[in-house]
Formats: C-alpha cells, structure tokens, sequence
C-alpha cells in the first residue's frame, strides 16, 4: 500500500493498494470458436487508489477480503450476474468499493487480466476504458482507448484490431522514421493511430504514453498535435 499527501489540501491523502486472485471466466459473448468463450484462467490484480481525508484511516483492506472470498479460484460467471469482462469486472469493483466502503472516497480501479491489458474505471464517473501495453524498438508504449459506452457484453476486449499498430512499432523502416522524433515520437505515433486504426475500431485513443530506457512521453486527446 502507497500513500501520497494532496499538496494544498490539510489533513488529506491518496492511498493506493493492489490486490491479486487467481479465477477462471468463459466470455459466452464471444462468437463461437472463439479461444476466449471456452473455460481459461488469468491471475488478476486490482489496484485501489482513493482519497482519504477528515481523519480516516485509508484502510482497503476490505475489498482484499472481498475479492478473496468471491473470486479466489471460482469460476467467475457463478459468482457475478453479469459477463465477466475485465471492463464490466472494474466497473462492478467500483460500484462494490463505494457502496462498502466509508473510510475513502475512491478515485479509480485498475483491473488486469495480463500484464499488457487493464480496465481503468473511474471511481467519480464509472467511465471505463482499456489501457494496451506493446514493446517497441524505442520504448514501451501503451494506448488508453475509450468507446461510447459499454453494453452488456462489455467490450469484450474485441472492440478493434490493433495488430496494425502493433505491426507499425514493429517495422524497421517505421522505427528508423520515428527514432529521430525524440520525445516528440508520442505525437507522431498518436497521430498514426488516430488515421490509421481509429476509423476501423470501436474506440477513440483518450491517451499515448511511451517509456523508453529513462524518459517518459506522454500525449493526451485535446493536446495540440
């Protein structure tokens, strides 16, 4: 558990905590012959981050209790009413945490499947969207892809092809193009997914974020491109 004073706000803090469980799902939405609709197994993290001010402790360990009584080695669809996506999973987690629990005032939940793939949802709005982690010849680069909304099926993590983008960071002639952008790269990067992937896909790239070795670049939707 991380905690972080609020600069200019007396007595308050952000406390942040990770949780692990081990669970199965069968996405049932997926059409069939899909990999995904039959019975396969992740090791999940959650991680909490919340607000916590007028004295209180900041103290998650609740949702640690839930999540391990509920989801620990179970079978997912038995134990939820609705089609356990990782989207519809955070929105639910958040849902869950604010309703049981007063000591904090949650500000997002981050639920991973795999190390390259997490739903973000938004403790305030219950907005969810996806964060896609690729390696590249000059960095790590992870999208955060926001849709309209989500059904009842969730996104089901299907909502586009991104093997695209994920061919480009790969492409020699790309890198050699792009490498001499320096930390500008994000910029050109996110102007190619906004071109080339977006108009094929059921989301919009809400952000762009590239580490490589010890610099980190960032581009947000609404920057000037």
């Amino acid at each position: 558990m991380t905690r972080q004073r609020n600069p200019g706000v007396a007595g308050e803090f952000t406390v942040s905590r990770t949780f692990t469980f081990s669970a199965s799902h069968e996405l049932r939405e997926l059409p069939p012959g899909h990999k995904c609709r039959r019975n396969h197994g992740h090791n999940y993290t959650v991680t909490a981050v919340a607000h916590v001010c007028d004295g209180g402790t900041g103290d998650l360990a609740a949702l640690g209790s839930y999540l391990d009584a509920t989801f620990e080695h179970q079978l997912i669809n038995e134990r939820i009413p609705f089609h356990p996506t990782c989207e519809l999973l955070a929105r639910h987690l958040a849902e869950w945490f604010t309703a049981n629990i007063d000591s904090a005032v949650l500000a997002s939940i981050v639920v991973s499947e795999t190390p390259a793939t997490a739903a973000h949802c938004d403790g305030a709005t219950l907005e969810v969207t996806i964060s896609k982690t690729f390696v590249s010849a000059y960095g790590e680069v992870t999208v955060l892809l926001e849709a309209d909304d989500l059904d009842e099926a969730g996104f089901i993590t299907d909502f586009g092809d991104l093997s695209p983008f994920a061919a480009c960071l790969r492409d020699p002639a790309a890198t050699e193009r792009l490498c001499g952008a320096g930390p500008a790269i994000v910029v050109h990067l996110a102007r190619w997914f906004g071109g080339s992937i977006e108009p094929k896909i059921r989301a919009r790239l809400r952000s762009l974020r590239m580490v490589s070795g010890s610099t980190t670049s960032s581009w947000e939707r609404g920057d000037v491109a």
